[in-house]
């Protein structure tokens, strides 16, 4: 009789301290796998607090937030976009989410049980907003068919195609333009546009023996009925889409008011109606699984109590909403559009020379002159500053340049800006805050930027950020505080309100290219000729 190396008992004790070791030495691999395969999938809302379509400035508060909770826990992210809370509920509560980021309020109480709220990192308030209508402009109409009869470059045609109905939906108490008819005398609903259509063509002055300025031609009056008109067919596209529309209640929608305020600028059509919910928060809502001290609810506690910690919402914050302006100008937004559409083409193939010798974005170029001079090359300061680039002698004559030929202007102040980004390297910035600094510096010098940042960290602060740069710059007007620096007096807070400006003329620029306006026509392809890459966050 043949003996049996094992009995069926000693079998399975070897077979269940088998188990026991491997789950010992992957375990922690094992349950890894489970809780991170398949990827974490994160429902967001279809705005821009999650990824702006039209900023320059990166993905956005929770945008970047998102990304940096991946990158340090190793996760994969699946995003499913909605456009209403309803909606993105009913995905985590069934079990079709694990995440639910942008949104703001207070877990339901039927799901209460299912569902964890994160802490609150951002005040929430939203807006009633209205599209208002004037279909019965036919004037208008004709004119925004007429710019839609050849598709925008880089825009998909079939889709740009399929919202032609949106063509009717215009803006509500904007000027209406009359083209005049062949023989008959100009005319125009607005005096403006009277005016300027009526005028004779222009002589010459006996007196002043100078010619006068000759009156806008029909063509330019049209222009600039439609600066402030949304006749876009993708632009609305993009509308339409952010957010729904009730029809039956004419045309309205709710959203943030921090969405809104990014959007504004680009739909000068829709409108605030009234604001109707205030006094909540953002948050993170995660759906319970299994135990909650493992996986990703763990990991997501630990990775809010991280940002709390080091107050990175803060920083997120004033990187992407900390330029805007508390109210909307709408002249200031029409002035932009003009300058690009009529002066700045003039000015396009030295901006490509020097965007590409120097390393500069063009619309970050664009946005400096703009503040600058509003692209007049015969603007001239109180200080004695000149031209499109508002140079200084002293600083024109170290460049080497004549600071009141524009195209000179254009190289010499793209080079000034280089230098003054070169000299930053040592501080190990990043680069927005870098660019931020070099912007300040040609505003205000170099030594006094320098001052700003000893005195930060004199402070307590890091001197690395320029979140602490805009509070600290301001002081250097102030004796008690210029007294103690290298290079004393300096109008700091010209510099701050400088920066601002040319960081939301940027924001605008970048807008107006992506959404394919035909503002942003020559700066998108000039963008695309250079091939500068838009600084990283």
């Amino acid at each position: 009789m043949k003996r049996r190396f094992f009995t069926s008992w000693e079998v399975v004790l070897l077979l269940l301290l088998i188990t026991a070791q491997a789950a010992l030495m992957v375990g922690q691999e094992i349950v890894t796998y489970l809780y991170r395969i398949p990827p974490v999938r994160v429902v967001v809302p279809n705005v821009s607090q999650f990824s702006s379509l039209v900023s320059p400035y990166g993905l956005g508060v929770d945008g970047e937030l998102l990304s940096s909770f991946a990158k340090e826990k190793g996760y994969t992210i699946s995003i499913i976009r909605v456009k209403s809370d309803e909606e993105a509920w009913e995905l985590i509560s069934k079990d079709k989410a694990d995440l639910l980021v942008g949104f703001g309020g207070e877990v339901p109480e039927d799901f209460a049980k299912k569902i964890t709220a994160g802490p609150a990192y951002d005040d929430y308030q939203s807006v009633i907003i209205k599209d208002t209508k004037q279909a019965d402009n036919e004037e208008l109409q004709a004119l925004c068919s007429s710019l839609l009869d050849t598709v925008p470059e880089g825009v998909d045609e079939e889709v740009y195609r399929e919202n032609a109905n949106f063509l009717s939906s215009l803006a509500e108490a904007l000027p209406e333009v009359v083209s005049p008819r062949e023989g008959s005398e100009p005319s125009g609903q607005t005096p403006y546009a009277k005016e300027t259509l009526g005028a004779t063509t222009p002589a010459l002055d006996e007196d002043k023996k100078e010619r006068r300025t000759p009156p806008a031609t029909v063509a330019e009056v049209q222009q600039d009925a439609l600066e402030n008109v949304d006749c876009v067919d993708f632009d609305r596209f993009h509308m339409y889409h952010l957010m729904s529309f009730d029809s039956s209640e004419g045309g309205t929608a709710q959203i943030d008011v921090r969405n809104f305020t990014m959007l504004q600028p680009f739909f000068l059509d829709v409108v605030p109606k009234s604001q109707v919910h205030d006094g909540d928060s953002y948050r993170w809502f995660w759906r319970n699984k299994f135990f909650a001290g493992v996986g990703l609810q763990k990991d997501l506690a630990e990775f809010w109590d991280e940002v709390n910690a080091q107050n990175i919402v803060a920083v997120l914050k004033e990187k992407h909403y900390g330029f805007f302006p508390e109210d909307l100008n709408y002249y200031v937004v029409g002035k932009l559009k003009k300058a690009l559409r009529r002066k700045m083409p003039k000015y396009i193939k030295t901006m490509e020379k020097a965007s590409k010798k120097y390393d500069v974005d063009p619309l970050l170029l664009a946005a400096v002159i703009f503040q600058e001079s509003h692209f007049n090359n015969n603007a001239r300061s109180r200080t004695g500053v000149r031209g499109l680039m508002q140079i200084t002698q002293t600083t024109a004559k170290e460049l080497g340049i004549n600071r009141l030929d524009p195209h000179q202007s254009i190289m010499g102040g793209a080079m000034y800006l280089r230098k003054l980004w070169d000299r930053f390297e040592d501080l190990n910035l990043k680069k927005w805050d870098r660019w931020f600094f070099t912007l300040a510096a040609y505003n205000q010098g170099y030594g006094h930027v320098t001052d700003a940042i000893k005195l930060s960290q004199k402070r307590g602060g890091t001197g690395k950020t320029w979140q602490e740069l805009k509070e600290i710059l301001p002081l250097l007007a102030w004796k008690r505080y210029f007294s103690q620096t290298r290079h004393g007096y300096c109008r700091g807070y010209e510099a701050v309100t400088y920066v601002e400006n040319i960081r939301y003329y940027y924001y605008l620029i970048n807008g107006l290219v992506v959404l394919s306006r035909p503002e942003g026509e020559h700066l998108g392809k000039l963008r695309s000729s250079v091939g500068v890459a838009t600084p990283d966050a």
